[in-house]
């Protein structure tokens, strides 16, 4: 199998155009190139042919090689194919490849707080035109009030964790923000 029945066995495994293809390729890359190389009327170069790997998450040599590995993606659960035809996603997974432990659970966390359904009243913040009540004053100042006692303390916060203070930050001028 030649390099552009390969590719075309790609996009059509992973269900899409070919022009949604080639906007997931990193680079400006024209549909109609995709469908060149496809009907083997033109060979891309090594650099394209990585452009292309590295967007879909394939070893280049599946390209070159007589057992395509991407047979095995048969054999993935649905939900996995469908991360493989989303670029924000693939992209999210990439970025938490670089995360330590500790803040790849801080990710977690805050995923399982976005996911909530229906969202935590208590994580709300109140927003004009919002369909959820505004917070109440009393409670306000309270938070106003711990933020500033947290950021004033130099040992409360360690100074590791300059994010955690910069996310303090944001909510304290949130919350001091008249209404």
């Amino acid at each position: 199998m030649g390099i552009g029945k390969r590719l075309k066995a790609l996009r059509k495994k992973l269900g899409l155009t070919q022009k949604e293809f080639a906007e997931r390729v990193e680079g400006k890359i024209d549909y109609t190139y995709i469908g060149k190389i496809e009907r083997e009327e033109q060979y891309p170069s090594l650099k394209m042919l990585q452009r292309i790997a590295k967007a879909f998450s394939v070893p280049l040599s599946y390209f070159f090689e007589e057992e395509s590995p991407l047979e095995s993606l048969e054999l993935l659960p649905q939900e996995l194919k469908e991360l493989l035809k989303d670029k924000k996603r693939q992209d999210l997974l990439r970025k938490t490849q670089r995360l330590t432990k500790r803040d790849l659970s801080l990710v977690m966390q805050i995923i399982d707080v976005l996911s909530q359904t229906p969202p935590s009243r208590e994580l709300e913040v109140a927003e004009e035109k919002a369909p959820y009540e505004a917070m109440d004053e009393e409670k306000r100042k309270y938070l106003i009030a711990r933020i500033q006692k947290v950021l004033a303390a130099p040992t409360t916060l360690s100074s590791q964790e300059p994010w955690l203070r910069q996310c303090l930050k944001i909510a304290l001028k949130a919350l001091e923000r008249p209404t």
